[in-house]
């Protein structure tokens, strides 16, 4: 077995089954079951990048977009099934359909936006200058998490206020419709 096989076996067991059987029933909180739909960012940002090049097409992209929502996808139902294996309660526990819906369409899209910006940013930069600044962008984004305990109260307020299912819900509804339009403009602008 390839040494990227086994990775990504030690993963979907890591994220499909140890956090889920230790989390429990906080496993179905929708801040969850969003982070674990974003887990294909983590997949498509390093496979994009590898990929990517001044010629890279479209039909490229969608394979790689769908490896890394396909990993992400695999991991959450497994979760999901070992939640319901672990902590079965007569009927099958699931997180609300409309938290999964949103948080998958905006993993899909948002998906779709991180490869399409890789492929144009090779046709200026090399691939490894590509790898750079997604995961300068993706460290970005967790120095954010990690120092959000550090912003002003009256931030902190705002943020507790849009943490709840139907914010979590309408924001990851929202963030799916901006990804779209930036993944369509950067798609567009590929096929000049």
């Amino acid at each position: 077995m390839s040494r990227q096989a086994v990775v990504l076996l030690l993963i979907v067991v890591a994220f499909g089954i140890l956090v889920p059987w230790y989390k429990g029933f906080a496993f179905l909180d929708p801040r969850m079951i969003v982070a674990y739909a974003c887990l294909a960012l983590l997949f498509v940002a390093p496979a994009s990048a590898e990929a990517a090049s001044a010629a890279t097409s479209v039909k490229k992209i969608f394979r790689v977009v769908a490896y890394g929502w396909g990993m992400a996808l695999l991991i959450l139902v497994s979760a999901l099934v070992t939640i319901n294996l672990t902590k079965w309660q007569g009927e099958i526990l699931t997180p609300p359909l409309e938290v999964c819906a949103a948080a998958l369409l905006f993993s899909l899209t948002a998906s779709i936006a991180v490869a399409a910006f890789s492929a144009v940013l090779a046709r200026h930069l090399s691939a490894g200058a590509v790898k750079m600044v997604l995961r300068l962008g993706f460290l970005l984004v967790l120095l954010a998490f990690a120092f959000s305990s550090r912003m002003p109260d009256r931030w902190q307020i705002f943020l507790d206020d849009h943490t709840t299912r139907r914010a979590i819900t309408r924001l990851a509804w929202e963030g799916a419709g901006v990804c779209a339009v930036i993944a369509a403009l950067l798609l567009r602008k590929m096929k000049k």
